[in-house]
């Protein structure tokens, strides 16, 4: 050291005194501010248990998004996130039974598990009335249609319920055959499609531990990217991305000029904008339409075969364009999916529950939100509107069969 020049010697002594400075920093930060002052909330460890991916049963805990949204998890002892602490395979006598699966919206991390779908539908069709009555839920976030066909064959089927209640979201039908990134993503059943046909399907991987999953063990990491929700990948892009102050490219054509084009030759028009509408890129869904539909249609006749062969009625339900509402709009863009949807379920004699009217009606009743304002999922109120209405599609049936 006593060889080194004073003025290396000086920057080796501030690099040091900034590296320990961060260092307590972020220790700090870590036991302190995003486990106390500000807690970061936790998120559950999945699991793969019978060819299924879903959580490692028996977790607890609260998942966070920004300042909005505190809600108390609990991972029953099957692994589903439910009000439950377990689901029996053996039937009651005279005690019905409904089966709710879909992907994050009845997986229901944003609301305690009393306010779900699924809870709330029990406390409607049975508790109110004081009858006797089981809801259990199946829901893992991202899961597509062609993973609720799996959930229906290899764990919805062993509980024999009277009701298969399958809840659809607009991103579910092209992410049945398109792989999505993700820690779980290849551990979902996806729909072999070729040129407008499903041909065959694609197994689920068994779920193995992400080399990255050590990150969420760290308050400070899952405050960023849980809590509020920084996306890295975005980061990253605009870093390496080229700023507005860099020059401008290189032109690929030559501009257009009346004067020296030929007459018949239209000016190049400006390639469109991609028009999002219920998280769903709908210019790029619609190019491959007829896929959509195959696998759509596909997808349904397996829930329905499905159903048939647990004894169960089958009910598909789908999510409204509720932004579109929001507007003013009651004839969203996403709408064209809905439509698609029930489309495809009345060719197969389905019973198909659209809750955009539903949406409508409420909304213009009382201008109440059905979603987070932080997060597009449903809030309690959404959750509540949603279960009535399943509830009174059920009693009509219910009815129906009794006259």
């Amino acid at each position: 050291m006593d060889r080194l020049s004073p003025r290396l010697r000086d920057l080796l002594t501030n690099l040091a005194v900034s590296a320990v400075s961060v260092f307590v920093f972020l220790l700090i930060c870590e036991l302190l501010v995003f486990r106390v002052i500000l807690p970061s909330g936790s998120t559950p460890d999945n699991a793969y248990i019978d060819d299924v991916v879903r959580y490692e049963p028996g977790q607890t805990g609260t998942w966070r998004v920004r300042n909005e949204i505190a809600a108390p998890y609990a991972i029953n002892a099957q692994g589903w996130n439910s009000g439950l602490d377990g689901y029996s395979e053996a039937r009651t006598p005279g005690v019905p039974r409904i089966a709710v699966v879909g992907d994050s919206y009845v997986e229901a991390l944003q609301v305690p598990p009393d306010a779900s779908m699924a809870e709330r539908l029990s406390e409607t069709l049975y508790v109110a009335a004081d009858q006797p009555g089981e809801v259990y839920r199946f829901g893992m976030s991202g899961a597509p249609l062609s993973q609720y066909v799996h959930m229906a064959r290899h764990e919805v089927a062993d509980y024999k319920p009277d009701w298969l209640v399958v809840l659809l979201i607009h991103n579910d039908f092209d992410e049945s055959f398109r792989f999505q990134a993700g820690r779980y993503a290849s551990s979902f059943l996806k729909f072999d499609v070729d040129n407008g046909q499903v041909v065959g399907e694609i197994a689920p991987q068994p779920l193995r531990p992400s080399p990255y999953g050590w990150f969420r063990n760290f308050a400070t990491l899952r405050f960023l990217v849980y809590r509020w929700q920084v996306r890295p990948d975005v980061i990253l892009a605009n870093l390496f991305s080229s700023s507005p102050t860099d020059a401008p490219a290189e032109p690929t054509a030559e501009p257009y000029d009346a004067a020296t084009q030929p007459a018949d030759v239209p000016p190049a028009e400006p390639e469109p904008a991609p028009e999002f509408a219920a998280n769903v890129n709908l210019t790029e869904l619609l190019t491959v339409r007829s896929d959509v539909e195959a696998a759509t249609s596909y997808g349904f006749e397996q829930l329905q075969r499905a159903a048939t062969d647990m004894g169960a009625n089958l009910l598909l339900v789908m999510d409204g364009d509720r932004r579109s509402l929001r507007e003013g709009n009651k004839n969203g863009p996403a709408l064209v999916l809905n439509e698609m949807a029930a489309r495809e379920a009345d060719k197969l004699g389905i019973a198909f529950l659209d809750l955009q009217p539903v949406f409508s009606a409420d909304w213009d009743a009382h201008q109440q939100r059905f979603e987070h304002d932080v997060d597009n999922h449903w809030n309690a109120y959404g959750h509540e509107v949603a279960a009535r209405a399943v509830a009174d599609h059920i009693r009509q049936h219910t009815n129906q069969q009794s006259d």
